[in-house]
């Protein structure tokens, strides 16, 4: 027991923290192998493993599609397996160009991005090879498929080099081997292709004297663009806001190189990107549905109060996304979780782009070399369709490039909108995927599944045959939009954010109320769901509203955050949730500290806990902790299970783990909650 800022803290099993912790492991093995025991004894798991293998392996989806000039390179996931990089010429032929499956030694690689040459030559590609989302960059000639020698290492998956010409790269590499949180103190270099990668400059690093300033948890980044002069220093974390600051490309070699900032963190842009000296700014800055800005770089004075609003705030309309092409920029906005597309010529004015039907557009790729951009844009039912957009004659082209589905869900779900009173009284939008023809049953299976946290929307149509076959068998799958995400602009953000936060845990059970009231569910056959960050919201509804809903299912949950300086990627996370050394941020984290606002003698429903062992943004102690109190305090019946993924790290990255993974997670509401 301690005292941390006039409270009071009871940790009994902080002797789980830590990595290479060998006590923690043998705890975590014993839980595991006890989870899979039950869950194997269920008559359930089968059908489940069945039924969502066969979802699995006869989905055929294509994602992170990117045009250069007449080729169009796509990662391929067919048969379960990895996503393969492709690459498809004008006149149709097709050529793999990297295929992590048949890596020697490999076993558990996959490709989580890859960047492209300006001409389209070589394409630079990130590859996982353990599931920890820490990646070497493979170089291939696309032209011949060859892999050339240069290999960078310790590149964070979801960052992709930039190209400054055909042999220059920019990357971001995380912290030297040995690092306590690898997280911390990433810096930007320089590489030449053939050289070796002793002799990469620094261009920014924490502590160093080079414009940006950076703290070690910020994750700089630089933006090239091939028809600019110009050079984007995107300075980002764990939260939405990005510091902007521009450079001359030619002048980033240079030893005495100097950033012009031009946006920090307090100014709140969301977004940027160039066309030649444009650069444009989506800001949420006294304007909370964003506003888009657009700054003359030509200019050696200019400031962002010099800005120019080339896009008014819209009180229905969310701005979401930006994205220059030769003919223009292309906005994306959303309202009431259904996307739509502008684009803005020159002068400013803006023409809708016409879409086939209500949904998300979750990719859109353009080049300010070319006109027109090609998107990709899914529904509830319907598979994601890559889409070729041409201004001039105002048309779409399907590229036959999307995602194909194992059956015809259109037939078999339907999807209901609705809004939910929260215990404040705001209304919470949700969305129902019910069986088709379905008219309230209060003995069906229910998960309601939210997250709310960094602005993220949730609650958008989104295309994924395995929560439709959870449905197809009868059930209800509702995804809440709860605050702290994005649904409705930046205010609904902040208003589940720090000391807010309780707000995103009364909004999902204001959706598990709401199914009981509508005559479709009852709380003893629904069901939570969370991730991550959502591991906050759920398990902070497990502490609160125990007799609300009959089940949980929490994956890599953050359930102990009060205790992020100790965790890898903890530090990254204190501007969203707050920070333990201070005062105001110890006292915010402990409101939504799941483990340490588990209480004695209480009856809790049955919880599912899920971990993939190489996790490197979550670490698996904090499940593990969360579900050790858990135990101890229960009063009831209902099990705490711990379950692991030896093979993967935050969430698995093919279909068949995935796959693998929901089969359990079913079978566990059913057994706990009882099966159709």
């Amino acid at each position: 027991m301690e005292q941390v800022y006039g409270l009071t803290i009871r940790d009994p099993y902080r002797w789980m923290e830590g990595t290479n912790n060998s006590a923690f492991s043998k705890w975590l093995t014993a839980q595991a192998v006890e989870a899979r025991s039950k869950l194997d004894a269920s008559s359930a798991l089968e059908k489940w493993r069945k039924r969502l293998s066969v979802a699995g392996s006869s989905t055929v989806s294509n994602r992170m599609q990117h045009r250069v000039g007449d080729r169009l390179l796509y990662l391929h996931f067919e048969g379960g397996k990895q996503g393969v990089l492709r690459m498809r010429l004008e006149n149709g032929s097709d050529r793999v160009l990297c295929d992590p499956n048949t890596m020697t030694g490999d076993a558990h690689a996959s490709i989580t991005g890859y960047s492209v040459s300006p001409s389209g030559t070589f394409v630079a590609v990130n590859i996982d090879r353990g599931g920890e989302e820490i990646t070497d960059i493979s170089i291939y000639n696309a032209d011949t498929a060859q892999l050339l020698p240069d290999r960078l290492d310790r590149v964070w998956g979801e960052m992709q080099v930039q190209w400054l010409n055909e042999v220059g790269i920019f990357y971001t590499q995380m912290a030297p081997p040995g690092a306590t949180d690898k997280m911390l103190n990433m810096r930007v270099r320089y590489h030449q292709l053939g050289r070796s990668n002793v002799e990469d400059v620094t261009l920014a690093e924490a502590g160093k004297s080079q414009s940006p300033h950076l703290m070690s948890q910020d994750v700089p980044q630089l933006i090239t663009d091939p028809s600019s002069e110009w050079a984007l220093m995107l300075v980002e974390g764990a939260h939405p806001e990005e510091r902007v600051c521009a450079i001359k490309v030619r002048e980033l070699i240079h030893p005495s190189l100097r950033y012009r900032c031009l946006a920090d963190f307090a100014d709140q842009v969301l977004a940027a990107a160039l066309q030649g000296n444009a650069l444009y700014l989506l800001t949420v800055r006294d304007a909370p549905n964003g506003v888009l800005l657009v700054l003359d770089l030509a200019n050696s004075d200019i400031s962002l109060a010099d800005a120019h609003i080339v896009l008014k705030q819209d009180p229905d309309w969310v701005l979401t996304g930006i994205t220059a092409a030769r003919d223009g920029l292309y906005v994306k906005r959303t309202r009431a979780g259904i996307d739509g597309l502008l684009r803005l010529e020159g002068g400013g004015k803006a023409h809708p782009v016409r879409l086939p039907f209500e949904g998300q557009a979750d990719l859109i790729d353009s080049d300010t070399r070319h006109a027109g951009m090609i998107f990709t844009y899914q529904g509830w039912t319907r598979p994601s369709t890559l889409f070729s957009y041409d201004p001039q004659a105002d048309v779409l082209t399907d590229l036959k490039l999307g995602a194909s589905s194992p059956r015809d869900y259109s037939t078999l779900v339907d999807a209901e909108t609705a809004q939910v009173r929260s215990l404040d009284g705001t209304a919470v939008p949700i969305t129902i995927l019910k069986p088709a023809g379905y008219k309230g049953d209060k003995k069906t299976l229910a998960i309601i599944s939210a997250y709310g946290a960094y602005g993220v929307l949730l609650d958008q149509p989104s295309f994924d045959p395995i929560k439709l076959e959870w449905v197809a068998a009868g059930n209800l799958y509702v995804i809440a939009g709860v605050r702290g995400g994005g649904e409705k602009g930046d205010a609904w953000r902040l208003a589940g954010k720090g000391m807010e936060k309780h707000h995103s845990i009364e909004d999902v059970v204001a959706a598990a109320d709401a199914l009981t009231a509508m005559g479709y569910s009852n709380p003893n056959r629904i069901a939570l769901y969370g991730a991550s960050a959502g591991g906050i919201t759920i398990g902070g509804a497990v502490d609160r509203f125990p007799n609300h809903f009959g089940a949980a299912v929490i994956h890599a949950g953050m359930l102990n955050v009060t205790r992020l300086a100790a965790d890898n990627n903890g530090a990254n996370q204190y501007a969203e949730f707050g920070n333990p050394n201070t005062p105001e941020g110890f006292k915010a984290l402990y409101g939504m500290d799941a483990y340490l606002n588990v209480r004695p003698g209480v009856a809790y429903p049955a919880v599912l806990l899920d971990v993939g062992l190489n996790d490197n943004r979550v670490a698996p102690w904090m499940s593990g902790k969360y579900g050790a109190a858990l135990e101890g305090a229960n009063s009831g019946p209902n099990p705490i299970l711990l379950r692991t993924d030896t093979d993967s790290g935050h969430f698995g990255t093919s279909l068949s783990q995935q796959a693998a993974e929901k089969a359990d997670d079913f079978t566990f509401v059913e057994m706990n909650l009882g099966g159709n």
